[in-house]
């Protein structure tokens, strides 16, 4: 059995830690919280409260793991990427930030690091299931995925709840999307483009373009690609509203007479109270689309877990990770470099341990 460092304990990275620990590996987590020591140790689980950036010597602390699982927030989890590639390691990523992480691609030669990115339910489940799609298939004229996390029951006035963080759901709205259209790279202001979706099994659901295809522009050489994010119609209209107002905006302020406050901090401490009120019992709905002569279709669907009192975001994600984890300390993944999910499609055995996997969670990926 092996070794497995998670860096951050927040909800993604503590099922993580449950997961693999579950399986027999030895699990230590890094966070600075101590409230989470506890629960954490409970679930057989070391708590360690260090600190990537600032421990004296990385290597050395870092030498007794067999993998890392990156489960930092978005907007430090590349700096923590870049730190690992460095010193060589092999790294499960589910940090989802906004840097391109194929730049590192060229490190990782030079110290025999390995990077699998994106490596949760979406991105990273969805990418694993475009590449089986497009390898069995060996050609597509167009790719679309659609994924997301809602709440079992809407509530006004956001109907919406956070499994995840909020400047991460800020950060959907605000980040321009990236498509392809026959063949050509554009890029669209995500709540501009919002549409009804009527071919899900919840009602009523509305989608917008996110940046969530990230490495699939350019690994696979689909012409017509675009991600969807589904949400409850009021809830996006909501946010349409908030975002027309500029209470997204990172360079509106609100003045005072000795200093400012930027309107968006203003936005997420709102958010980040109103929304922990809202009860957490999620759905994870999805399909990934692939067509060519002929069309592949995925359907993605788990409700929250009342038992384990688990969101189905977090198995989800947390689930895709582990799995990885564990095929990488076995040697059934053997790759070098940066190596994004949707590489893994090419072999059918990882793709069918990773779903099996999922569908043991109450996760479930059915053909369409």
């Amino acid at each position: 059995m092996g070794k497995v460092l998670v860096l951050g304990g927040g909800r993604q990275g503590s099922f993580v830690g449950r997961k693999l620990r579950k399986e027999g590996h030895e699990v230590v987590i890094w966070d600075i919280r101590e409230e989470l020591r506890g629960p954490l140790e409970e679930a057989g689980i070391k708590l360690e409260r260090k600190n990537l950036f600032i421990i004296q010597d990385p290597e050395k602390e870092l030498a007794p793991f067999h993998v890392i699982i990156d489960a930092l927030p978005g907007s430090i989890g590349f700096k923590a990427l870049e730190k690992l590639v460095d010193l060589g390691k092999r790294v499960v990523s589910i940090s989802f930030g906004s840097e391109d992480y194929l730049l590192l691609s060229r490190r990782t030669d030079q110290t025999g690091a390995l990077v699998i990115p994106d490596a949760g339910i979406a991105p990273g489940l969805t990418n694993m299931l475009a590449g089986y799609g497009f390898y069995k298939m060996g050609r597509a004229e167009s790719l679309k995925i659609w994924m997301g996390g809602i709440p079992n029951e809407p509530l006004p006035p956001f109907y919406h709840n956070i499994t995840w963080s909020v400047e991460d759901l800020i950060e959907e709205y605000t980040r321009p999307a990236r498509l392809k259209e026959y063949g050509i790279l554009k890029t669209v202001i995500p709540l501009n483009h919002i549409q009804s979706e009527l071919n899900f099994p919840v009602k009523p659901l509305s989608s917008f373009p996110t940046d969530g295809l990230r490495s699939l522009l350019y690994t696979l050489p689909i012409p017509n690609m675009e991600e969807r994010t589904l949400r409850y119609t009021q809830h996006l209209q909501a946010m349409k509203t908030i975002y027309s107002f500029g209470f997204f905006d990172e360079n509106l302020t609100i003045e005072f007479a000795s200093f400012s406050i930027p309107v968006k901090s203003v936005t997420e401490k709102v958010f980040r109270e109103r929304f922990s009120s809202f009860p957490e019992e999620d759905l994870v709905v999805g399909r990934v689309e692939i067509k060519a002569d002929r069309t592949i279709i995925f359907d993605i669907y788990g409700e929250y877990d009342y038992e384990r009192k688990i969101t189905a975001m977090s198995r989800g994600t947390g689930t895709v990770a582990a799995c990885l984890a564990i095929m990488l300390m076995e040697g059934l993944i053997k790759a070098r470099g940066v190596y994004p999910p949707e590489n893994l499609g090419k072999n059918p055995e990882i793709v069918t341990r990773v779903l099996n996997t999922l569908s043991r969670e109450g996760i479930r990926v059915r053909p369409g």
